[in-house]
């Protein structure tokens, strides 16, 4: 309205001008006739001057009234659209709301509100200056919010630097109610059916030498369990093995289970063995994979990890994720050696099989990694084959074996570091892996990845990133070492071995490494081994020597005991920065810190040479140590575990343990009181 009043007065004056010109020119030529124009024209602008001046007038309040109507309308349109409106500044506080914004979120404008506080999760540095949508969920409402930024420098809002343009720029918000098609896809969700096996981790144990009438009445209350639990969901189930069950539930019954912890597990344990051996459960799930025939794979996978970690725990395969409960046994020593020999035997064809065979242990070998390597080793010089043995560049904690080794012309030859062994290797090599079976943890991982056959011989409980495609994977939780594990492969080698005295004296350290001098996870097989090895020229002496200890270790041994913090069951240590094997000491500082009567899980931190922090872990069993390390990225067995954190502080470190420990802590005592 303003632009056409400036436009028409332009035109007036145009006009006037013209006219006085005209006059001007009149007056020259005859000034009377001049003077009777100027009254004619003066008395016809008076005239016009009045209609225009009311006509104006009335076209004003007419456009006033209008441009009040239409404000009215845009404030009503914004205070009452169906869509919810509200204004963020930087700091996340909200500015300005509508109507519908105030009905749906509790808004009290007589004190400032942040947005996160009205609606829990919402985060403006995670959108601020951006534009796009996201989904927040308030009360029982679900909301799609479309958010933009709004920058002073598009609106009239004059800024003079970058602190008032960051102090009048705010973030539009807009809510579109979608609370019914959300409830929709949870209940389309929850009615997702998922597949699952159930599988009885130890028949064979539980039943052996019990007449017709035990045995029925024991898998019969083992039934009664799986079925009533399946059923008690709304699920299907059917036996389909003497100790294997195949069943389907919905997600919103895998959920239920999930919150109530897996109580089967534990309903299972508590039932009356008539050999007083405990039953236990492994349960494979899987969900999210598409296709019914992928999802039942990959509950045979599952099924597959929750047995490969020992038993007695569940594993629910989702998407890429891998989720795990239970695992509150210790693994049950088989006495039969069946496996031991079909093992040995298959190792034999494939060693038989390959011109070269390239074998290796984790980063920063320990005595049983390199123990396990040295038996494999000697299985494939026996069989004539071209061996080599990759270490990692890190090896301070084996030096004494190595040099011992390297005494002799065939290892000082055949041990080669990880750079030589991606050049040596093909893809045809057969790739043996011991003491591991994750594939960030190998000592070649390069090599690893060139060789595309693969065996993995541990005795650690499996964890999600397992190797690849292995030909063979011999996985046994129970075991004491992979050292005890390899000395039973000797004997079924297919071909006399013959072990040198240090060949047999590496491998008998790896068993007393990991046994800690046969007090811990020793079983009739450890001693087996023990003894097939001292046969073989393993001389005890010198594997003392290898765990001889200096004065220094033991003050900082000492030293780290002095200074750890313990919070419940719960110790926690530091060891000091610039000593020589690190990985050794930390391990001693736990050992000896688990030895105390009131500590029930033992943790020593140490700093690795890439800026990670190293763990180690040792527990006395009621906490399982190998979960507190896998939620940290690591693993290991329910009482010794271990794990490498990154981009954390020694700080961050404790307290991330910590947490961890003390939930572990707590679950064990709640289930030793149920």
């Amino acid at each position: 309205m303003k632009s056409f009043q400036r436009r028409w007065e332009i035109i007036e004056i145009s006009i006037i001008a013209v006219l006085g010109m005209l006059l001007l020119i009149i007056a020259y030529l005859n000034w009377a006739i001049a003077v009777l124009a100027l009254i004619i024209v003066g008395a016809a602008y008076l005239v016009n001057y009045n209609t225009i001046h009311n006509r104006r007038r009335l076209a004003r309040e007419q456009f006033n009234v209008m441009g009040k109507n239409v404000t009215q309308a845009q404030n009503f349109a914004l205070q009452n659209l169906p869509t919810a409106i509200a204004l963020v500044n930087k700091q996340g506080t909200l500015v300005w709301n509508n109507s519908v914004f105030a009905d749906w979120v509790e808004v009290d404008w007589n004190k400032l509100q942040k947005m996160s506080t009205l609606i829990p999760g919402f985060r403006i540095d995670k959108i601020w200056g951006k534009s796009g949508f996201l989904k927040e969920h308030y009360g029982n409402r679900y909301f799609q919010v479309v958010y933009k930024f709004i920058n002073p420098r598009d609106t009239r809002i004059t800024v003079n630097s970058d602190d008032e343009l960051a102090e009048h720029a705010v973030m539009a918000l807009y809510f579109k109610d979608i609370t019914d098609i959300e409830r929709a896809r949870i209940q389309a969700e929850e009615e997702q059916p998922v597949w699952g096996m159930i599988q009885i981790d130890n028949i064979e144990e539980l039943t052996k030498g019990l007449g017709d009438r035990e045995y029925t009445n024991l898998w019969a209350e083992i039934n009664n369990v799986v079925v009533d639990e399946i059923d008690k969901h709304d699920g299907f189930v059917r036996n389909f093995q003497d100790d294997m069950y195949t069943f389907a539930i919905s997600r919103g019954a895998l959920q239920a289970m999930e919150q109530d912890g897996f109580r089967i597990l534990e309903k299972i344990r508590k039932l009356p063995s008539p050999r007083q051996v405990p039953a236990t459960i492994s349960i494979g799930i899987g969900e999210n994979a598409g296709s019914v025939k992928e999802v039942s794979s990959r509950a045979r996978a599952a099924l597959d990890i929750a047995l490969g970690r020992g038993g007695d725990q569940v594993c629910i395969m989702d998407g890429e994720s891998t989720r795990f409960f239970g695992g509150n046994t210790a693994g049950i020593e088989k006495n039969t050696r069946v496996r031991a020999r079909v093992v040995g035997q298959a190792i034999h064809e494939l060693m038989n099989d390959s011109d070269k065979i390239l074998v290796m242990g984790h980063q920063r070998e320990d005595y049983d990694a390199l123990g396990g390597a040295i038996g494999v080793v000697s299985i494939a010089r026996a069989l004539g084959k071209d061996v080599r043995l990759v270490l990692s560049k890190e090896t301070s904690a084996i030096i004494k074996m190595v040099n011992i080794l390297n005494e002799d012309e065939f290892w000082h030859t055949h041990i080669i570091t990880p750079t030589m062994a991606k050049d040596w290797v093909d893809s045809n090599t057969l790739a043996i892996v011991c003491d591991t079976h994750r594939i960030e943890m190998v000592a070649a991982p390069e090599a690893l990845n060139i060789a595309e056959r693969r065996i993995v011989i541990d005795h650690h409980r499996r964890a999600a990133d397992f190797i690849e495609n292995p030909l063979l994977t011999y996985l046994e939780p129970a075991a004491s070492s992979t050292s005890e594990l390899v000395t039973e492969l000797v004997q079924y080698a297919g071909a006399p071995v013959k072990l040198s005295k240090q060949e047999a004296t590496g491998i008998y350290a790896g068993i007393v490494l990991d046994t800690k001098n046969f007090f811990q996870q020793t079983g009739a097989r450890t001693f087996e081994a023990a003894a097939f090895l001292k046969r073989g020229g393993a001389d005890i002496e010198l594997v003392r020597q290898l765990f001889i200890e200096t004065f220094d270790s033991i003050q900082l041994r000492a030293k780290i005991v002095f200074e750890a913090s313990r919070t419940e069951g719960v110790a926690i240590g530091v060891a000091p920065e610039g000593v020589k094997d690190m990985m050794a000491l930390a391990a001693q500082g736990a050992d000896m810190l688990i030895s105390n009567e009131d500590i029930e899980a033992a943790f020593v931190l140490y700093t690795l040479n890439d800026g990670a922090i190293g763990v180690s872990a040792r527990s006395k069993g009621k906490v399982n140590v190998q979960v507190v390390m896998e939620a940290l990225g690591g693993g290991g067995h329910r009482t010794v575990a271990g794990a490498q954190l990154q981009g954390m502080t020694i700080d961050e470190a404790k307290k991330a343990i910590l947490e961890h420990a003390l939930v572990a802590l707590h679950s064990a005592e709640t289930e030793e009181e149920s």
